[in-house]
């Protein structure tokens, strides 16, 4: 079982500055804990740019931990990807902007740091990231080398603030579909590669050019966050993919339990292909991903496009969208089913490999849910359901 407590993340709620997150704490946050009738809840707290730029002033971050210690809220993990508004009108792929080629992703996400230290008092905190970039940005924006730079200078910083304070916290790359990190493969490379040169360089530079605590630096500050519908995208093998970034030396402190929508036998099954199609909003990108039995695969950039992605592999057993539906839908053999049974395989093997930080993140409620009553109802559910996962997990 985790060590800190079970939670949800909070990029659900369209909250973007302090004010709009001390409401959304005092009453959704709060009512889910109440409801579960757990001591604490965990938040992965979502901080975009202008929340960061508020909690600079250490008397915001003191009302905003106010805030969550009334609601018996835990943030012990902190949601630093999308840093625009991402309950927008129109997100896509605004989601990955700024990229970690940008100053402005580097500087807001230093600026995480003394935040996240202030709002939990676990010796271990953690935040996720953008796994780098986006690829259709272009390879400017995909410069590997850059990206290791500056996530050595983030490392860097994080070591200075652990010899002030002795708490640690990890910078946490979320592999995510069609980005610079998108595969375990892509992760265990850019760890052994990049991060171990342009990542150790840069640290170094901020350590007093002592490259020993630079390497350790980079290994206890980045580390990835594990997200089960992501891994299912990819069509990956979750123990698999598990493994090997344990083997390349990569921490896994944070997972993300969640489940994407999947058809079976998509040539065979209209009425299931229909309802992934139903899918298809404007809000966020939802990468859409089919594959054989032999394994090929065929990947479009966003659901309006998967009759394009079906048609290039006739042979397709099952398809899948980047669009987090509740962990508790059940799996179906025709129609619209989960890939739930692939992230409990994800899930095990991140207890396995150590991950303490564990949330459901199904920011789709805004789209899904009816009301905010019909969101913190599913949030609840979700949470329960993680829970009793957890516990037949741990039986022997």
């Amino acid at each position: 079982m985790p060590l800190a407590p079970l939670g949800y993340s909070s990029n659900l709620h369209a909250a973007e500055t302090l004010g709009e997150l001390e409401a959304v704490i005092g009453s959704f946050t709060a009512e889910v804990r109440r409801r579960l009738g757990w001591a604490a809840l965990g938040l992965d707290l979502r901080l975009g740019s202008l929340a960061i730029r508020e909690l600079a002033d250490p008397a915001a971050r003191m009302r905003l931990r106010r805030a969550l210690d009334r609601a018996g809220a835990v943030a012990h993990t902190l949601n630093g990807f999308p840093l625009r508004p991402f309950q927008a009108a129109v997100v896509k792929a605004d989601a990955y902007l700024p990229d970690w080629t940008d100053a402005e992703r580097e500087s807001d996400s230093i600026s995480l740091i003394p935040i996240a230290l202030a709002l939990s008092d676990s010796p271990l905190v953690t935040i996720s990231t953008v796994p780098g970039s986006y690829r259709p940005f272009g390879p400017a924006r995909n410069d590997a080398a850059r990206i290791a730079a500056a996530l050595g200078r983030w490392a860097g910083c994080a070591a200075q603030a652990q010899r002030d304070t002795g708490r640690t916290v990890v910078l946490c790359l979320e592999p995510e579909p069609w980005c610079l990190l998108e595969t375990s493969v892509d992760a265990a490379w850019f760890w052994t590669h990049e991060l171990q040169s342009h990542g150790v360089d840069s640290c170094a530079a901020l350590l007093g050019s002592d490259l020993a605590a630079a390497r350790a630096a980079i290994g206890r500050h980045l580390g990835i966050c594990f997200d089960t519908c992501h891994v299912s995208l990819a069509f990956e093998d979750q123990a698999l993919a598990v493994a090997r970034l344990r083997s390349a030396g990569v921490p896994l402190p944070k997972c993300q339990f969640s489940a994407a929508p999947e058809v079976r036998q998509p040539l065979q099954d209209a009425a299931g292909v229909a309802e992934l199609r139903a899918l298809c909003e404007p809000r966020f990108m939802h990468q859409t991903a089919a594959c054989s039995a032999s394994g090929s695969l065929s990947k479009v950039e966003d659901l309006d496009q998967l009759d394009a992605c079906l048609a290039r592999l006739p042979q397709a057993e099952r398809v899948r969208s980047h669009f987090h539906i509740p962990v508790f839908r059940p799996v179906a053999n025709q129609g619209l089913s989960s890939t739930i049974q692939d992230s409990l395989l994800g899930l095990a093997a991140c207890l396995a490999a150590g991950s303490s930080h564990i949330a459901v993140e199904t920011y789709t409620w805004s789209i899904l849910a009816a009301n905010d009553q019909d969101a913190l109802s599913g949030t609840v559910r979700e949470l329960q359901f993680l829970d009793a996962s957890l516990r037949a997990l741990a039986t022997p």
